[in-house]
């Protein structure tokens, strides 16, 4: 073979092998397996991103409240309409409360109507002075109302969370707005606390025609919006803080004191305490000596009752000095702790060896809690509550007593027999105020014969003199011009140093009892 030949002969062999690709191996083991390989990173990464976000997954009508928020509140809570009654939040405490509503909902057949419970369903102690046991007692109220047991078919149950602070009173309103027709939504009831948002929450629901219910919020101010316009579709079933402020100027006139000091809490944002102010300012019979005032604001760094604990402190020679008998204090009860522990720990006054201190319903937040009332300086504590247990015990005098009595036997045996809630839950009022709001939003329910949203307030209106509904905490009935509640009573407890509640009287926002005679003539 000539040489020639030979280099074509090569060169030719080499193009084939290179037309004919790199030389074929046996498949890997990954290879082969490729749909498990894919699958078992799918779940890694979903355990990754668990891991670096514990708790985002919100159920329909729900939003994380860290999404687009400056609240101060705990990242990855839910907020807005509950449609699903799921949880809130990672190990959510009201779980359980859920899933038993979740339960009950699921059995309604056929035509139904829907009460929503709104509140801050997972309260932050940096920024919130209602703490969660007060929140979950007023479910448990609610779940009372909403499924006696002889009780109306048809009714379902919503909860509603505007989160920390009311931050998130829009997107409530727009999930229930965009909800109202699909679940036929009656009212809204309980609203939590008496705040600017609350009171901007209630005003926007009662443009679409939407009514509320509010059981816990006693400013004055929450039945007018924010440019002071009547809010037609609101109703209230418990006190506003002129029925407190009057009762505890009773009160004190009654049991001779003569040096009333007063400390007032001035965010504008909380109405209950600006109004509280007003109000006793307004009705008091003894002069008022001296006003300290104080406002907060939400903090990132310290829990709010140790940042007034030490504001209270720099207090000391300045309420020694004044020398009270009784401090009236218009602020929320967390912060009334904080005053508490700082007339305890600062060191006695040679010209103040005790003071009574008296407040309003906000004081049920402290109930239950051990206070430090006996150490340098000592404290009485007296506030008017919303509703408390053995409150027809002080009444019996008098002879519409059997019916009161009677009406709260009915709802003890409904929370503690039929859905099996322990009677100790009634401590605080809580469940019983919550119990009454949706109560009449079922009353109203039932009686109308449309399930379109903004046909409900008109039956609302028509729980007057005439037609007072029986509740836990008295005969419920609204004023025709306010939508208040017409002759409250209120309980005036004590708290003492271990937490337990004491009965001390028993009064009405309007003197007497419900009194069809003169009311409905007024």
């Amino acid at each position: 073979m000539s040489w020639f030949t030979a280099l074509r002969t090569r060169l030719s062999r080499a193009h084939e092998r290179a037309a004919a690709g790199p030389p074929v191996r046996p498949r890997g083991w990954a290879h082969r397996h490729r749909v498990l390989v894919s699958a078992v990173v799918a779940v890694l990464l979903a355990a990754l991103l668990m891991a670096m976000k514990p708790w985002e997954t919100c159920g329909a009508g729900l939003h994380s409240e860290d999404a687009n928020s400056d609240s101060v509140g705990s990242p990855y809570v839910c907020v807005g309409l509950n449609l699903d009654s799921g949880p809130v939040r990672k190990n959510d405490p009201l779980g359980w409360l859920e899933q038993r509503i979740k339960d009950r909902n699921d059995a309604v057949t056929g035509d139904f109507k829907t009460i929503v419970v709104l509140e801050n369903l997972a309260p932050d102690p940096k920024v919130d002075s209602q703490p969660f046991p007060f929140v979950q007692r007023e479910i448990m109220g609610a779940i009372a109302a909403a499924w006696p047991k002889n009780g109306p078919a048809g009714i379902k149950l919503l909860l509603a969370n505007y989160g920390s602070n009311a931050d998130h009173w829009r997107t409530v309103v727009d999930e229930i707005v965009a909800a109202a027709a699909s679940q036929r939504i009656v009212a809204v009831t309980d609203v939590g606390v008496s705040s600017e948002k609350s009171r901007a929450l209630v005003a926007e629901l009662s443009k679409h025609g939407i009514a509320t219910i509010g059981a816990t919020v006693t400013a004055d101010n929450m039945n007018t919006d924010p440019q002071g316009t009547r809010i037609e579709n609101f109703f209230r079933v418990g006190p506003t803080n002129t029925d407190e402020a009057r009762a505890a100027a009773g009160y004190i006139a009654a049991h001779g004191f003569q040096r009333v000091m007063m400390i007032q809490g001035t965010s504008e944002d909380d109405t209950y305490a600006t109004t509280l102010a007003e109000a006793f300012r307004s009705t008091a019979k003894v002069p008022i000596i001296f006003t300290k005032k104080y406002d907060f604001k939400p903090l990132t760094d310290i829990r709010r009752e140790v940042y007034l604990r030490n504001l209270f402190g720099s207090w000391h020679s300045d309420i020694c000095g004044a020398r009270p008998d009784l401090i009236y204090f218009a602020g929320r009860g967390l912060d009334l702790g904080a005053l508490v522990t700082a007339l305890a720990d600062d060191g006695a006054c040679e010209q103040l060896a005790s003071v009574t201190v008296m407040t309003g319903d906000d004081a049920s937040t402290l109930a239950d809690k051990p206070l430090p009332l006996d150490k340098d300086i000592g404290v009485r504590l007296r506030y008017t509550a919303l509703a408390y247990p053995d409150q027809w015990r002080m009444f019996t005098a008098d002879p519409a007593y059997p019916t009161y009595a009677k009406n709260y036997a009915n709802f003890v045996r409904e929370f503690t027999e039929t859905h099996k809630f322990a009677l100790a839950e009634l401590w605080d009022g809580a469940a019983m105020i919550e119990h009454d709001a949706v109560a009449v939003a079922v009353e109203a329910a039932t009686k109308n014969v449309s399930s379109d949203p903004v046909s409900v307030a008109n039956h609302l209106r028509n729980i007057d003199c005439n037609s007072a509904v029986p509740g836990a905490t008295g005969f419920l009935a609204f004023d025709q011009s306010t939508g208040n509640q017409l002759d409250k009573a209120l309980p005036i407890l004590s708290i003492d140093a271990d937490g337990s509640v004491h009965p001390v009287d028993l009064v009405w926002s309007r003197g007497r009892p419900l009194n069809t005679a003169e009311d409905c003539n007024g």
